[in-house]
């Protein structure tokens, strides 16, 4: 497949950059099309995008230029994924969108374990964290818990904006949690103690506003990117949070989303952004200026 370079200009340290099309999922795999995907992760050693595709009780695998790699079921009586994760032995950690567990499976999709969580907790996206950690957003309340691999609290935290509905996670190179919020201040950076640093990102009409923010990723100049799901759009941050572009566009084409829920980069640098309304995952690579 030849790449195709997407017109966006970026300012500031950026301003050369661009953001090249490699590839997208296909529209059937295995049989099916996605149905409702919720979820996506990065296996950091393979450079791999995991999808939980959640209305086919199924997590699919798929390379840098969007090419299916592998997919396997939940199995039986486990069904919905939403968030899925993968940690520093490869296992993929997979969330139940109604039930108060994780599934553990080896990267060959056999079940190893299933994770109680606490009571009143309905795991929303996660993220795997050394020492083998698990971070999760509560879906029904305004916490981010951190657990092990048995299912011990090791710790939680949340936001003391009132206002504040987390949604996404995602960590810097400093090792700073940054937390998405779809209601109140958009973005909340915590640092390793979990004390808020700095919030920032307002809903409202201004291209730099937010309407439905889900979750966000960092690349590796520092750059912070969100998902704006109801604006079908993608809004990016400079390594000192501030505004600089606006990537995508309601649509099908490349380059354009329809109900965008999640993005992961890896860590040679590929972006893949996971679309809900239009079951499919487009992967793009950041070329920066010098």
């Amino acid at each position: 497949m030849i790449s195709t370079l997407l017109a966006i200009t970026l300012s500031a340290a950026l301003a050369s950059s661009e953001i090249e099309y490699m590839g997208v999922t296909p529209e059937i795999i295995d049989g099916l099309p996605m149905n409702s995907p919720q979820g996506l992760a990065v296996n950091p050693k393979t450079n791999e995008f995991l999808v939980a595709d959640a209305l086919n009780d199924r997590v699919l695998i798929f390379d840098t230029t969007g090419a299916p790699v592998f997919d396997f079921p939940l199995g039986e009586d486990r069904h919905t994924p939403f968030g899925i994760a993968v940690d520093s032995a490869g296992e993929i950690i997979v969330g139940a969108m109604d039930k108060p567990v994780l599934w553990v499976y080896d990267y060959n999709g056999g079940f190893i374990d299933e994770i109680a969580l606490p009571e009143g907790v309905l795991p929303g996206r996660l993220m795997a964290v050394a020492p083998d950690n698990i971070f999760l957003i509560n879906r029904v309340g305004k916490e981010i818990l951190i657990i092990d691999h048995s299912g011990n609290l090791l710790s939680k935290f949340e936001s003391n904006d009132l206002q504040c509905k987390p949604s996404g996670i995602c960590q810097d190179k400093e090792g700073d949690l940054l937390v998405v919020s779809n209601s109140g201040s958009a973005v909340t950076l915590f640092d390793p103690s979990n004390k808020i640093l700095n919030r920032f990102g307002e809903h409202g009409r201004r291209p730099e506003d937010f309407s439905f923010p889900t979750t966000a990723a960092v690349d590796s100049l520092g750059g912070l990117w969100v998902v704006d799901s109801f604006r079908h759009e993608l809004k990016h941050f400079d390594s000192k949070r501030k505004f600089v572009e606006i990537f995508g566009k309601r649509g099908g084409g490349q380059g354009e989303f329809f109900f965008p829920v999640d993005i992961k980069i890896t860590p040679d640098g590929r972006m893949g952004v996971l679309e809900k309304g239009s079951g499919r995952l487009q992967v793009f690579k950041i070329n920066y200026g010098k």
